[in-house]
C-alpha cells in the first residue's frame, strides 16, 4: 500500500532498504513524501523503528515529517527525527560530563552570545566598536569548519587576528564558566564527543542503524562528520538533496558534502526524482535552462506534470520606485482572483523591500516582511526565559546581567561593578559570589538588601519542582516584580508586551498538556531549539509576502515576483568581484530557487536605472543598470518581454 501512490524512482527510492543511497530531488519533486514513505516502508519491513534516526534543519520540517509517518504507520513511531541541533543536544545532555560540562547547561541565543562577547570585549579591555555582529560571526565561521581557537593556522598573523583569537578564546572560556553552550557549539562538542571517545560513539552506531538526512546539500562540515560517524559502521544512509538548490554557503553549506557522497560511500545508489509536481512547463523549463550553466551539479532532466502555462515575463521598468508601482498595481488587480497570502515579492537583499513596502502601503494592500522579530526574540519574553534560566542554571552570567535589576532594584552600577570584579577574582559566577558575604560586605546596605531578596526569590521558585511550570512563571512575575512593572509602564505602549505575556502562559500551558512533563530544563531546551526564523502567525490574516531569495527555500505560491533583475545585485557584486566561479554559481543557483517557487506565474522585473549613494556620504545619484546574465539565459520561447513607464506615476516617500 506504501508504495501505490508513488512514481517509480519514488518507488526505488523507498524500497531500497540495504546499503548507502543518494536521492537527487529536483524541486517540487516530493522529496519529503519519499522520506516519510521511506521511514514507513523500513517499518513495514520489520525495522524497530528505535533504529531509524531522520534529521532535518527546521522544526517545521521536522514536525510535518514526525506527523506524516505517524499517520502513515497508523501508531507509535520511535524513530528520533528531529533538526541536527536537537540531536546533538539530546547527545551531549547524555555525555556532556565527559567534556566538562554539567547536563543542565544553557543554550545561548544570538542575543545571549552578543551579551557574552560584550562581556568578554569588557574583561579584554577591546573595542570593536560596532562590529560585535562581525565578530560573532568569524567566531561562527570557524566553528562551522570545526576549528577551536588554537586550531587557527598561525602564520601571516596581523594585529587584529592575534587579537580575534584572544577574544575567541576568551569567548569559549566564558561559555564554559558559564556551563553554555552556543548553537555552533552543539555540534562542535558532538563532533569531539565522537572523535575522542569511541565508546560513545559505538553507542549510537548500534542505537541508528538506518540514518536518513534532508537537504543534504545545506549540510556543513560538523554536520557532515556526524553523519559520516554515526554511517560508517552500517552504511545505511539515505541522503536527499539538490545541488541546484545549493544556496546557504554564507552560513557554512558545503555543496561538496552531497557532490562527493558516493565517494564517501562507494556502493551507493542513485535515484533521480525529476517529475516536478509544482510548476508550470515554461516555468520550470526555464529554470532548468537557466541552472545548465552551472558546472558545479548533478545532472537532471526536470518535467513538468502540467501544462506549459503562461510565459515568463520579463519586465524592464525606469527605476526601483516603477518596480514597486508596477507590481503594487497587478496585485491589486489579482487579489479579485487570488488570495494575497498566494502572492511573493522576492528580493536578493533586505534593503530592496523599501520601495515594494512604500507601493503596497499606499495602495492599502495588507504585508508582511518575513524575517521580522519573532514571538520568543521579544524584550518580555527573553526577560522572563532569562529569570528562568537562571533558576536552573545559576552558572549563566548573561541571563543574570539581563534581568538582575529588570525591573529596577537600585542595585547601581558601582555594586554591579563589585559584583564583577569579585567575579574574576574568585573566576566563579556572577551568582556565587553574590552569595558570598565576603561581597555582600563591599555593597551599600540597599543594594545588599536587594540581592538578598533576589537570591531568596530565585531559590523559592527553584525549590517549586513538584508544581506546573505556570504555576512557577505565574508566582515569577508576581513575586520578582516583573508584571507590575509591564503593567506600570504606559498602558497603550505596553498593552502588547502584557498581552505577550500572557500568550507565552498559554503555550507553557499547552506545552505541559502535550507533554505530560514539568521539566523546566527540557522546556527550555526545546524553547532555544526554536529557530528564530520561524514565523509567528497566530492571526489568520490575508498578506502579501515579502522575503529575501535566501529565504524561499521549501516554499511554493501561484504568483511568485522576483525583483532587481539586474548586474551587481542578482548576481551580487559580491559574486562578479570574486575570484573563480563558485560564489557566481551560488547566485545562478538563487535565482534557480526563486523561479521554482512558482506554480502558475512568474514575473522577473529589473530597473533600467537605480539610485545609489555616493561612498563618501556625500548624496545619491542614478546609475544606469545592465539587466542580469540570467536573464538573457532564459529561453526565448518561455519568455514575454514587457516594458513598463509611468509618467504620471504616485509618489511615496
Amino acid at each position: 500500500m506504501l508504495l501505490d501512490d508513488l512514481n517509480e524512482p519514488q518507488k526505488q527510492a523507498v524500497s531500497h532498504i540495504k546499503g548507502p543511497l543518494l536521492i537527487l530531488a529536483g524541486p517540487g519533486s516530493g522529496k519529503t513524501r519519499v522520506i516519510t514513505h521511506r521511514i514507513a516502508y523500513l517499518i513495514e519491513q520489520g525495522v524497530p523503528s528505535w533504529e531509524i534516526l531522520a534529521m532535518t534543519f527546521t522544526n517545521k520540517a521536522a514536525g510535518v515529517m514526525k506527523e506524516r509517518v505517524k499517520n502513515l504507520v497508523h501508531g507509535n513511531c520511535y524513530s528520533f527525527i528531529s533538526t541536527f541541533h536537537s540531536f546533538c543536544a539530546y547527545i551531549l545532555r547524555q555525555h556532556c560530563e565527559i567534556l566538562g560540562y554539567q547536563k543542565d547547561f544553557t543554550i545561548y541565543d544570538t542575543d545571549d552570545q552578543k551579551r557574552a562577547l560584550k562581556h568578554v570585549l569588557d574583561i579584554l579591555n577591546i573595542d570593536v566598536g560596532s562590529n560585535v555582529n562581525n565578530t560573532l560571526s568569524r567566531i561562527s565561521y570557524y566553528k562551522n569548519k570545526g576549528m577551536e581557537p588554537r586550531d587557527i593556522p598561525s602564520q601571516n598573523y596581523n594585529i587584529w587576528s592575534k587579537q580575534f583569537i584572544r577574544i575567541y578564546t576568551e569567548y569559549q572560556k566564558y561559555l564554559f564558566q558559564n556551563n553554555a553552550l552556543d548553537f555552533d557549539d552543539l555540534l562542535l562538542k558532538t563532533v569531539e564527543l565522537f572523535t575522542n571517545y569511541k565508546d560513545v560513539l559505538n553507542v549510537y552506531q548500534e542505537k541508528y542503524k538506518y540514518i536518513l538526512v534532508d537537504e543534504y546539500q545545506d549540510t556543513n562540515i560538523l554536520q557532515y562528520k556526524i553523519i559520516k560517524f554515526l554511517g560508517e559502521k552500517h552504511k545505511n544512509v539515505c541522503v536527499t538533496g539538490d545541488p541546484d538548490q545549493s544556496i546557504y554557503s554564507w552560513r557554512g553549506a558545503n555543496i561538496g558534502n552531497i557532490l562527493s557522497f558516493e565517494n564517501d560511500f562507494p556502493e551507493t545508489l542513485v535515484v533521480k526524482l525529476e517529475t516536478n509536481y509544482r510548476s508550470t512547463g515554461h516555468i520550470l523549463k526555464a529554470a532548468s535552462h537557466v541552472i545548465k550553466h552551472n558546472q558545479l551539479r548533478k545532472d537532471k532532466e526536470l518535467w513538468s506534470i502540467k501544462e506549459l502555462g503562461n510565459l515568463i515575463r520579463v519586465v524592464e521598468v525606469p527605476e526601483e520606485m516603477d518596480e514597486a508601482i508596477f507590481i503594487a498595481q497587478e496585485i491589486s488587480r489579482w487579489k479579485y482572483n487570488y488570495k494575497l497570502r498566494d502572492i511573493v515579492i522576492f528580493y536578493r537583499m533586505n534593503a530592496q523591500s523599501r520601495y515594494l513596502e512604500s507601493a503596497l502601503r499606499t495602495r492599502h494592500i495588507p504585508y508582511i516582511v518575513v524575517g521580522g522579530l519573532a514571538f520568543y526574540q521579544r524584550a518580555e519574553i527573553k526577560d522572563i526565559l532569562a529569570y528562568l534560566r537562571i533558576i536552573i542554571n545559576e552558572k549563566d552570567d548573561v541571563s543574570l546581567t539581563r534581568i538582575l535589576n529588570v525591573p529596577p532594584r537600585k542595585i547601581g552600577k558601582k555594586a554591579l561593578e563589585t559584583i564583577y570584579a569579585m567575579a574574576r577574582k574568585y573566576n566563579s559566577s556572577l551568582m556565587e559570589v553574590m552569595q558570598k558575604d565576603e561581597t555582600l560586605s563591599l555593597l551599600s546596605r540597599q543594594a545588599s538588601h536587594q540581592i538578598h531578596i533576589f537570591l531568596d526569590m530565585i531559590e523559592s521558585i527553584r525549590n517549586m519542582t513538584d508544581t506546573s511550570l505556570v504555576e512557577r512563571v505565574t508566582t515569577l512575575l508576581k513575586t520578582s516584580g516583573y508584571a507590575d512593572y509591564i503593567e506600570k509602564q504606559d498602558q497603550k505602549k505596553d498593552e502588547d508586551r502584557m498581552e505577550n505575556i500572557k500568550e507565552l502562559l498559554i503555550s507553557i500551558q499547552e506545552y505541559e498538556k502535550v507533554t505530560k512533563s514539568n521539566d523546566l530544563s527540557i522546556y527550555l531546551q526545546n524553547i532555544s531549539l526554536m529557530e528564530s526564523t520561524d514565523k509567528e502567525n497566530a492571526k489568520e490574516e490575508d498578506y502579501v509576502t515579502l522575503m529575501t531569495l535566501h529565504s524561499a527555500k521549501g516554499l511554493e505560491f501561484p504568483i511568485v515576483y522576483i525583483v532587481g533583475g539586474v548586474e551587481g545585485v542578482l548576481p551580487h557584486q559580491r559574486s562578479l568581484d570574486a575570484e573563480g566561479f563558485e560564489e557566481l554559481e551560488e547566485e545562478r543557483r538563487l535565482f534557480f530557487v526563486g523561479m521554482t517557487r512558482a506554480k502558475e506565474r512568474l514575473t522577473i522585473t529589473y530597473p533600467k536605472e537605480t539610485m545609489r549613494y555616493s561612498y563618501n556620504w556625500t548624496g545619491g545619484n542614478m546609475h544606469s543598470n545592465d539587466p542580469s546574465r540570467f536573464l538573457d539565459e532564459l529561453p526565448i520561447s518561455s519568455i514575454e518581454k514587457i516594458s513598463y513607464n509611468t509618467y504620471n506615476r504616485e509618489r511615496f516617500y
